[in-house]
């Protein structure tokens, strides 16, 4: 178990910050985002469809956030299966922010299908964006984040460490997910750079469904607004370091802040964590 001094870690405040968010025009995303722009953060939202993206931007703009004081908002419209769109938007977030200090890799699609009925089109694409661009853009943004110090917080989900059926290529995606995060946080252990992966722990609206297919149904009375989540995502934008290559559950880690405080989160996570990062130096 890893004790952490007050005086090792500390929680810098989201105000001033950009922050890149993908997948941010719906559901978790779009929960992130206003967390993000209810702290003060110029949040860089980024989907694939633009009308549905402007709309959601609208939204955090116009102060549906904790704070109800909105926030900054860019967008970009991007389609991650692209390789060179996903290294082009990261330069451009680059040039045009002032303050980058956080990554959300949150876009994910799901296609259920059995292997034997698989659809490698569906196969190329699940892994195009869950796993290959979050890779592209951690690859991208580190090199910022080693030297002026950031936080890479990677969206896992049951499927990153549990099987399900006809989910083979999402389950695929979320493992792969797992280690490359774990991967990065040893290889930039001692830089101030935080890696780690998070899964939501509330049932909130597919990833799939649009904010245009939403219905007042049962179904729907029984999804969570992502926002409940804010204090778990603003806690980890703001780490810069030590507490690196966990894998936490945001519902658990929101409900530790609010019952013990950021020092004991802090001074206790792995109490807190699903996953507590081997020690390098001791493990072969």
């Amino acid at each position: 178990m890893t004790d952490y001094e007050d005086s090792e870690v500390q929680i810098h405040p989201v105000a001033g910050i950009d922050a890149l968010v993908t997948g941010s025009s719906r559901g978790l995303g779009l929960g992130i985002a206003k967390a993000l722009a209810s702290g003060g953060a110029t949040v860089w939202m980024t989907a694939e469809g633009k009308e549905e993206l402007l709309e959601a931007a609208e939204m955090v703009r116009g102060g549906e956030a904790v704070s109800n004081t909105g926030g900054h908002v860019e967008t970009r419209v991007v389609d991650l299966c692209d390789r060179d769109a996903c290294i082009k938007l990261v330069s451009e977030v680059r040039a045009n922010a002032t303050n980058l200090r956080v990554l959300v890799n949150n876009a994910a699609v799901l296609e259920r299908e059995a292997i034997a009925d698989l659809d490698f089109g569906n196969w190329d694409r699940t892994l195009a964006v869950n796993l290959t661009a979050p890779t592209i853009l951690c690859r991208e943004i580190a090199p910022v984040f080693a030297e002026s110090g950031g936080s890479i917080i990677n969206v896992s989900s049951r499927a990153g460490r549990l099987a399900f059926k006809a989910q083979a290529a999402y389950c695929a995606s979320k493992f792969g997910v797992e280690a490359m995060t774990r991967c990065l946080a040893i290889e930039l252990a001692g830089a101030p750079v935080s890696v780690n992966t998070v899964t939501p722990g509330l049932r909130i609206k597919p990833t799939s469904l649009k904010l245009s297919s939403m219905m007042k149904t049962v179904e729907h009375a029984g999804w969570h607004d992502p926002i409940a989540l804010s204090p778990a995502f603003l806690f980890l934008s703001g780490l810069r370091g030590p507490i690196s290559g966990y894998r936490f559950d945001a519902q658990t880690l929101t409900c530790a802040i609010e019952s013990y405080g950021l020092d004991n989160v802090v001074a206790r996570i792995d109490e807190f964590a699903e996953h507590i990062p081997r020690d390098p130096k001791t493990t072969t």
